[in-house]
């Protein structure tokens, strides 16, 4: 049966020449891979492929294209495109062609959209130029409609990854709906509060401002509260659902003269949605404000260790967190110092020092129970429960992550029922127990894809690719291992980067694709030798052992054959 042709278009301003050709060399590899298995081939097209063609208007070639296209995919940075004076009402060609193919899929269903968004800094975003300006409303347009599925990326590696990503489920029919439930972004209650607290007191400031008749002081004040205003506005739209809208408050609320407080919640949305980048930006805001307070300034050396330590980056994230404990501990913030031990058991979990591990995490849970904090101390729980869950003590472990489940649930601390119900599930699949470990993951995904949690969420992905494995469910597995890949490389997590490519590594293994297993698996290993995880680094050797191994054998078998 000769292969299901796709043909994939795609739409961009000119800003983004290195996106368009690794969308082409994407397509390519997609082809000599995935496709012959899947029976498939797809076509790309773009305006590269017609401008030559004919006399005519050279769009309406374009536009003929995109009428026979299976899917249809435009990037945007921040360029909206280059103005078009016959084709009006559309103010570029490139929002002529995306109107042109939403129109035909509200008439026939057809072609499939994908749009993907480059990401942004947040000063570019308070400050848009005209062309910008257009980009970020339709951002905003796109949110409010849920009418079309659109991703960000950071860079070339993570549009790679979304493109390969979302091409292979469209072959497959497994694309999720764009209308499906918005996801949240739940910021802490204390910064949302320090931010309500500021606003009133600069609404005091701007009422005595302006009884005083000074000028200089009324601006002030005025812009304090304009920035504190927006955002609390953000938080609540970030709250309800509404990221982009979230996200363009932020950059506004944060712009130069920023209140210290918008600065710290700014940092806690960026750091949840994965935005690293932007998350590092801010702290780096915080430090450089001309004021000397120690508390602030603690939370943010915090927040920067806590950036490193997601970029897999641990010397510089325990030198952080050593010099901020140092703090708490002088002023004997006891809150402080329980949150670093947290952060530094985890830290050194991961470097495979688990006795450093248990012994600073015990710390902090005598911490946390002598304040009656029960969301640090279900955290704590869950964190000890990693360390014994790493020793193999499955016991141990499964009675913290009961602990940990029955005071979230007691409080109502989503994100914390969320990691209890994958971490009994890690430990069900250890005991060999697929059905419950696969409940455990479908408990939380769903849970930490509405808290806007990208790395929770990668790793339910991870863990269910390595129960379809067991099963010998080679493409599920590699669909999961997948979807868990390009969220942690949108994310710049290093260490899920390295875990997931082990894991695809050990699918190609199992098909018997022996030379691009060992490929996948020594970046694997090189990038768990960068982030000095000892677990890592042992489990691809490991790896590269049994890939080894097996194409040994195979070697042994051709020479049999030859011999005979």
């Amino acid at each position: 049966m000769p292969p299901r042709e796709i043909t994939v278009f795609i739409a961009s301003p000119g800003d983004l020449p290195d996106e368009r050709r690794v969308f082409r060399d994407t397509i390519g590899i997609l082809n000599a891979g995935f496709g012959d298995g899947a029976n498939v081939c797809f076509t790309a097209v773009g305006w590269e492929d017609t401008l030559g063609t004919t006399g005519r208007r050279p769009q309406s070639v374009i536009n003929a294209e995109i009428d026979a296209c299976d899917v249809f995919v435009l990037v945007l940075n921040r360029r909206w495109g280059q103005e078009a004076p016959d084709a009006k009402p559309y103010a570029s060609y490139t929002e002529e062609e995306f109107h042109r193919a939403l129109n035909r899929f509200k008439k026939t269903a057809s072609p499939e959209i994908f749009i993907f968004f480059k990401d942004v800094d947040p000063v570019s975003i308070a400050h848009p130029d005209p062309q910008l300006v257009k980009v970020l409303a339709f951002r905003r347009q796109l949110e409010d409609s849920r009418q079309v599925y659109y991703r960000s990326f950071s860079d070339e590696t993570a549009f790679k990854q979304e493109i390969d990503r979302h091409l292979r489920a469209y072959a497959k029919g497994e694309l999720p709906k764009p209308n499906a439930i918005r996801e949240q972004v739940i910021l802490p209650i204390e910064y949302v509060k320090r931010v309500e607290d500021a606003e009133a007191k600069s609404q005091q400031a701007l009422s005595q401002a302006q009884r005083n008749m000074d000028q200089a002081a009324i601006a002030t004040a005025k812009k304090a509260q304009l920035a504190l205003t927006l955002a609390r506005r953000a938080a609540q739209a970030a709250l309800d659902g509404r990221v982009e809208e979230a996200r363009q408050d932020f950059a506004q609320a944060i712009d130069d003269p920023a209140h210290p407080d918008t600065l710290l919640l700014a940092f806690q949305f960026y750091f949840r949605t994965g935005d690293l980048a932007s998350a590092e930006y801010v702290i780096a805001r915080i430090l450089s404000l001309p004021i000397q307070d120690p508390i602030l300034i603690g939370i943010a050396i915090h927040a920067l260790g806590a950036i490193y330590q997601d970029r897999g980056e641990n010397d510089k994230a325990e030198r952080l967190y050593l010099q901020v404990l140092s703090m708490y501990e002088k002023r004997r913030d006891l809150v402080g110092v329980a949150a670093v031990y947290s952060d530094l058991g985890v830290l050194y979990a991961t470097r495979g020092k688990l006795a450093k591990a248990e012994e600073v995490q015990l710390k902090g849970m005598a911490i946390s129970q002598g304040l009656a904090d029960p969301i640090g101390f279900a955290i704590q729980y869950a964190n000890l429960g990693a360390t014994y869950l790493a020793r193999g003590e499955l016991d141990k472990a499964e009675k913290m992550h009961r602990n940990a489940l029955s005071l979230s649930e007691k409080v109502g601390y989503a994100q914390g029922i969320a990691s209890a119900y994958s971490d009994l599930g890690v430990i069900a699949s250890l005991r060999g127990d697929d059905e419950n470990a696969e409940e455990g993951h479908r408990k939380a995904l769903p849970i930490f894809e509405k808290l806007g949690d990208a790395k929770r969420t990668a790793i339910q992905y991870g863990a269910l690719g390595v129960i379809y494995k067991n099963r010998s469910d080679l493409e599920k597995a590699e669909e999961m291992y997948r979807k868990s890949l390009a969220i942690n490389q949108n994310a710049g997590y290093a260490i899920g980067i390295a875990g997931d490519l082990g894991n695809l590594a050990m699918v190609f293994e199992g098909r018997g694709e022996l030379v691009k297993a060992e490929e996948i698996s020594r970046k694997s290993l090189a990038l768990e030798q960068k982030l000095g995880n000892q677990r890592g680094i042992a489990s691809q050797y490991g790896n590269l052992a049994m890939i080894c191994r097996s194409r040994g054998n195979s070697i042994r078998l051709k020479f049999g054959r030859r011999r005979q």
